[in-house]
């Protein structure tokens, strides 16, 4: 049996099989979102062949991170934090228009690619090579201050530059991921409670400074909904109160995807166009889920995540290392933090970012880093014990059974 074939062999199946069927419960979602689209926004209706062609190219970068070591994680790491920030850089000159935000960089012969997500995915694991390797390297970094301080500007540089591009979905969940990787990465309390306390101070800066009108309206229309003030649904609450309209609506078994098997008195509001039509199957796409298939649907679609982020958690239990550790901190975090947020938003708890659902939005270069960051994650379990195999290679250890026999 080649080394090869035995990592392959040693992967956590069970989370390979969760996360396929969540990429296929993402298949069938953008279907029901958009297999009636006709008119204008006929381009739409086929988007569900083009999140399996996104899976399948997204599956070669899977396996290949599964099965090498990802102890590469500390050399590579820079080179693509730095080629992230210039890709996001170059969005300021060369962006294209994604969803009414120049987020997006035009790549010719695949379409649209959005920097925010490598650049998210590389601030990851650069914060866990400087958080569980740089003193090992460094003799200046064994002080937790300056790993600290390294961090945050790691953190601060790709963050900022998102707000400038007013992608506050990118920015505002790439926080709880920074704050989860210092504390696994053993920061002090005390430094993480001077950093939230300065967030604190300078969020009203942002609210009031940073963000575009439409961006501070549905702030305000989601707080004003949650405190049961009026608010106007046929302008600036518009797209929340039909949201909230489509989930409610949708009872245990939800209203199918056939708009022709309806009760009389019921509307699919999906098909009527009364939720968002161009983001139904990437911002919304929770939403569509649970006015298609229910509480039933939805609630399975999130327990299926929650076992999915349970079984992660055991591969940064037996990680070999902090640097293994890190990472599976990282992508926990961030898929975590999209979960909530698009879920959140979706039922009127939290404002509308235009975060995507991961596996299960549509989204090329979603979905592929998706596909590569849990390619990580299986190499943190294919390899953990290679350092045990090494110190045995090293120091074999004589048992009974092959001991030379003393007569």
């Amino acid at each position: 049996m080649t080394p090869l074939f035995r990592k392959f062999l040693g992967m956590h199946w069970i989370i390979f099989a969760t996360m396929a069927l969540l990429l296929a419960a993402g298949v069938y979602s953008i279907y029901a979102a958009v297999h009636f689209r006709d008119g204008d926004l006929g381009y739409l209706s086929n988007l569900w062949n083009d999140q399996i062609r996104w899976i399948a190219i997204g599956s070669v970068g899977y396996f290949v991170a599964a099965l090498i070591d990802y102890k590469w994680v500390r050399w590579a790491a820079m080179f693509m934090y730095l080629g992230s920030l210039g890709l996001v850089a170059a969005v300021f000159k060369f962006g294209v228009e994604v969803n009414k935000q120049v987020i997006g960089l035009h790549v010719p012969g695949i379409g649209t690619f959005q920097p925010a997500q490598f650049a998210i995915a590389a601030t990851i694991l650069l914060m866990a090579v400087v958080l569980g390797e740089s003193h090992k390297i460094f003799p200046w970094m064994r002080h937790y201050l300056v790993r600290f301080l390294v961090s945050g500007v790691i953190f601060a540089i790709p963050f900022l530059m998102m707000l400038k591009q007013k992608d506050l979905g990118s920015a505002m969940v790439i926080v709880p991921v920074a704050i989860i990787m210092l504390i696994v990465g053993n920061i002090p309390f005390r430094c993480l409670i001077a950093t939230v306390l300065l967030g604190v101070t300078v969020m009203p800066w942002i609210y009031y400074f940073k963000l575009e009108p439409h961006q501070k309206s549905r702030i305000d229309v989601t707080l004003n909904l949650l405190q049961g003030k009026e608010v106007d649904i046929k302008g600036d609450g518009y797209a929340l109160t039909n949201i909230l309209i489509a989930v409610g609506s949708a009872g245990w078994s939800g209203k199918g995807i056939d708009a022709q098997e309806l009760p009389p008195n019921m509307k699919n509001l999906l098909q009527l166009g009364i939720l968002p039509k161009v983001t139904s199957h990437n911002d919304f796409v929770y939403a569509a889920v649970c006015e298609t298939f229910g509480f039933r649907g939805a609630g399975a679609m999130l327990a299926a995540f929650l076992f999915l982020l349970i079984m992660c958690l055991t591969v940064g239990f037996f990680a070999r290392d902090a640097l293994g550790r890190l990472i599976v901190t990282g992508i926990i975090a961030l898929f975590l933090a999209h979960i909530f947020e698009h879920a959140g938003m979706n039922i009127g708890l939290l404002p509308i970012t235009g975060l995507p659902l991961p596996f299960i939005s549509y989204g090329g270069t979603f979905l592929i880093m998706n596909l590569f960051m849990m390619g990580l994650l299986q190499s943190v379990w294919v390899h953990r014990n290679k350092m045990l195999e090494e110190e045995t290679a090293k120091h074999p250890v004589i048992s009974p059974r092959t001991a030379p026999r003393i007569d």
